[in-house]
């Protein structure tokens, strides 16, 4: 068994940087930086599906979607955003995403959900956190 953690985070940031002006983080956003409408991918949780003679991983990822305007937010650009990040991940059944170090084999989106919107101070705040599970074959040590 090999960490590839480290690989599912490049391909990410990798897959996700370039979507209309929407900056990515890995785990949360620089205290210095206020973006609008901004990507955070975090939580990468596996678990071990070896068998006798492979090492593979259900491994998922969360990204979350976060905008805010100001007085009301119609989740439009939640919306499109989230688009663009299926198409990026997910775009169909025989997509998947390279890494370094394994191969993934499947992906699917477990989970998508759009949390209702918030207001404090004037600005109306909408979060989106899609997670993505896939199966990783472990093709090599890289470390």
């Amino acid at each position: 068994m090999i960490e590839l953690n480290y690989s599912l985070r490049v391909a990410y940031k990798t897959a996700l940087t370039g979507i209309a002006n929407v900056p990515v983080f890995y785990q949360a956003v620089p205290p210095d930086q206020r973006p609008q409408e901004y990507i955070v991918f975090r939580s990468i949780n596996s678990t071990d599906i070896s068998t006798k003679n492979s090492s593979d991983t259900d491994t998922t990822v969360v990204v979350e979607i976060h905008t805010y305007s100001d007085v009301v937010n119609s989740g439009l650009s939640a919306d499109a955003i989230a688009r663009e990040v299926f198409n990026r991940i997910y775009a169909n059944t025989q997509f998947n995403l390279s890494i370094d170090g394994g191969q993934i084999v499947h992906t699917k989106m477990q989970n998508d959900q759009t949390f209702d919107y918030t207001n404090t101070g004037g600005e109306s705040y909408i979060s989106r956190f899609i997670t993505f599970k896939h199966t990783i074959f472990q093709t090599g040590d890289i470390s």
